[in-house]
């Protein structure tokens, strides 16, 4: 999803108008436009300011992705995507289980610097089964929090308590 898709689908489904997300942007109604249209770049600072306004899930993961220099996960639209939370759910659990099954293949207890190139490319396989895992997860957690009307920014800040109680963060 480009930052003009993000824009557009966000406009859509907020049934905001350019000229409100313009206000809230503190840009012209015309830059909107060309943004939208992926005549002009979103500016990061202009971004940063989206994220903390905007709650839409795929807005954000759209805006993340972009910005992030695609080292965030995609908002999944490809033409073999069903659009329905059961489709994502089953989608996430088996990648969930492919990726344990790639786990289970895959040994780590050499040191990294004395694998074989045979067993480097086991790991990236790993590695790629892990990320396959993280994005249909942050596909289905944007579309449940959508269809359920449900803050995903809230969800992240409740967790953040939790994490840090199991040790994860400091």
């Amino acid at each position: 999803m480009s930052v003009g898709q993000a824009v557009s689908q966000l406009l859509d489904s907020e049934d905001m108008t350019q000229v409100q997300m313009a206000m809230d942007l503190n840009l012209s109604e015309q830059m909107i436009s060309h943004i939208k249209n992926s005549r002009r770049k979103m500016a990061y600072d202009i971004a940063e300011t989206s994220l903390k306004k905007y709650e839409a899930p795929f807005y954000c993961m759209g805006i993340l992705h972009e910005f992030a220099d695609k080292c965030s996960p995609p908002v999944f639209q490809g033409s073999s995507v069903e659009r329905h939370r059961l489709a994502f759910e089953e989608t996430m659990v088996n990648e969930a289980q492919q990726a344990i099954h790639k786990l289970n293949e895959v040994s780590f207890v050499k040191s990294p610097a004395l694998i074989s190139r045979s067993e480097r490319e086991h790991v990236k396989e790993a590695i790629g089964e892990l990320l396959d895992v993280e994005a249909w997860a942050r596909n289905l957690s944007a579309l449940l929090a959508t269809e359920y009307n449900i803050s995903l920014k809230d969800c992240y800040y409740n967790r953040v308590p939790v994490w840090k109680s199991k040790g994860w963060l400091e």
